[in-house]
């Protein structure tokens, strides 16, 4: 190619979306379109519905099935690297679970 000619029609490049993965079940998504949940400088663990806030991170689906298999298994406290949720967060996080409408299975 000719030195000074441009690439004729050149499109713009997509935007990057980031990927993330569902501690539960594992299904990689959109990072907006899961959940995260964070562990802050105390152990202590919240929801973090704008997904900015400081500490250690994971994601669940929106999915209340993933919620109860992500703390029964025992998969937010190794992503989170916590020895043991603390019970009350774990009653929080469960409660926020059941709260979620399932997904729509594909017909």
């Amino acid at each position: 190619m000719a030195a000074g000619t441009k690439h004729p029609a050149s499109q713009p490049r997509p935007k990057h979306v980031p990927q993330r993965t569902c501690v539960a079940c594992r299904r990689t998504e959109a990072k907006r379109g899961l959940i995260r949940v964070v562990r802050d400088a105390e152990g202590r663990v919240t929801v973090d519905p704008t997904g900015k806030q400081k500490g250690r991170g994971a994601y669940l689906c929106h999915d209340p099935t993933c919620w109860t298999a992500a703390i029964k298994r025992r998969a937010l406290e190794r992503a989170l690297r916590l020895e043991q949720l603390h019970p009350a967060d774990r009653e929080a996080l469960l409660a926020f679970g059941r709260q979620l409408t399932p997904p729509e299975s594909p017909a």
